[in-house]
């Protein structure tokens, strides 16, 4: 660790850190920086910097005026390293001052969700039908519009939604459970809270593949689904990877 800096008389008021903790996620691919700080008089810059085994800088972060004496923040990993050592770097400034710095050794998991075009690719070209839970009749809405997408290329698409009776010409069913065929892929449009018991379904499906979509994010429904020998997809848009592995010829 990097000794706090000498605190001069004059900057007796100037703000601290008290602490740092830096979790990495279960998806390899993000890390939680949590810190706290002593009451200032004038809001300080934070700077995060995330560094490499090779001390090199991978990520940074300045947030101006920080408000919260107890701010939360997400480091995202470009290129995701399993059981690579990174540094997370804390830094207050005061002009070109700096008023603290603390850092912490952050260990980055195997994540349990799909990081590699190869697998992503695979699962888009081998998948044949897909479950899409949370699906909307509202053309207006993203689920809609994903699944629509799909529907183009080819994929068999399946309504989940107990609200509906139907939606691009498919017949909506009110679970997984009721769906009457072989599924490949659970597509999950739902907020997070849902998610687990979608997983368990999916799991009892037999699914080979569940997939959150943009802003999902469960890692203990996650960790459930990997667990259970599916592969998991979170945190990103189907057809977007589709037009970008697929579509691309990426």
């Amino acid at each position: 660790m990097i000794p706090r800096l000498g605190k001069a008389p004059e900057e007796s008021n100037a703000p601290r850190i008290h602490g740092l903790r830096a979790t990495p996620m279960p998806d390899g691919r993000r890390v939680v920086v949590e810190l706290e700080l002593s009451p200032f008089p004038q809001p300080p810059e934070l700077e995060l910097l995330l560094y490499n085994e090779r001390g090199e800088e991978v990520r940074s972060m300045v947030v101006m005026g920080v408000m919260e004496l107890q701010p939360t923040y997400v480091l995202h990993l470009p290129h995701p390293d399993p059981g690579g050592h990174y540094r997370v770097e804390a830094r207050l400034l005061g002009g070109q001052a700096i008023l603290d710095r603390q850092q912490v050794e952050v260990v980055i998991p195997e994540p349990i969700t799909v990081q590699d075009d190869a697998v992503l690719r695979r699962i888009l070209q081998e998948a044949r039908t897909i479950a899409v839970v949370g699906l909307s009749a509202d053309p207006e809405r993203p689920s809609h519009q994903v699944a629509s997408y799909l529907q183009r290329q080819g994929y068999r698409i399946i309504p989940v939604n107990p609200t509906i009776p139907e939606a691009l010409g498919e017949p909506s069913y009110p679970d997984l459970l009721s769906v009457p065929e072989p599924v490949d892929v659970v597509d999950i449009f739902r907020p997070a809270r849902y998610v687990p018991e979608i997983v368990e379904q999916a799991i009892a499906k037999g699914a080979k593949v569940v997939w959150m979509q943009l802003g999902v994010i469960h890692f203990e429904a996650a960790q459930r689904a990997h667990e259970a020998g599916l592969l998991v997809v979170m945190d990103r848009c189907m057809k977007i990877e589709h037009q970008r592995l697929l579509r691309s010829g990426g």
